[in-house]
């Protein structure tokens, strides 16, 4: 859009005023329809999509894309209809999706076990759990870090504000701990 300038004379400032009626008129339109029709056009909507969550999207979506082409419209009159329109293409292209995706599933994915899981043999994923979150707080922590963070023991010091001393004496004894425990499962 050319900038205007004080040679353009009171043409531009007439064109300029011109525009924000435009749009106030746009927004006064479709905010009637809104409050007009919304209720009856999500009604049909469900009748069409089957589901009233999707129905609303729908015809939130329909109100946009008239809001959005309203100086495009041929007849603001048959705004009604071009709603109903729109409505309807947007729930033939939701379905024309929908059937896409079922016809390309994603991959089944298989489970397949932890290093955790293979390590600990017949032991089950729930009992470790249980047995690491009965551990005193400074084992626990020491034992977590260590061996499923790959914390260095320096690092593990760092962060509990501890000695390697200590962390290595945390670690040793929350180790004996779950050996004990989980070696009475087996």
């Amino acid at each position: 859009m050319p900038a205007v300038t004080e040679s353009t004379g009171a043409s531009a400032g007439v064109v300029l005023r011109a525009l924000p009626e435009v749009r106030r008129d746009r927004e006064g339109a479709v905010r009637g329809l809104y409050e007009a029709h919304y209720a009856e056009l999500v009604r049909f909507a469900t009748f069409i999509m089957g589901n009233a969550q999707a129905a609303e999207d729908l015809t939130q979506e329909a109100f946009m894309r008239v809001y959005d082409a309203w100086d495009r419209l041929d007849d603001p009159e048959r705004a009604l209809a071009y709603l109903r329109a729109t409505i309807v293409n947007l729930s033939r292209g939701r379905h024309r999706r929908h059937l896409v995706a079922e016809r390309k599933p994603p991959p089944h994915l298989v489970a397949v076990p932890s290093a955790e899981d293979d390590a600990m043999g017949q032991v089950g994923r729930s009992a470790v759990l249980a047995a690491v979150s009965a551990l005193p707080g400074r084992q626990r922590a020491c034992v977590v870090m260590r061996h499923w963070l790959r914390m260095t023991e320096g690092e593990i010091a760092a962060t509990l504000d501890l000695s390697i001393g200590s962390v290595r004496t945390h670690n040793k004894r929350g180790i004996q701990a779950l050996q004990r425990k989980l070696g009475d499962l087996r």
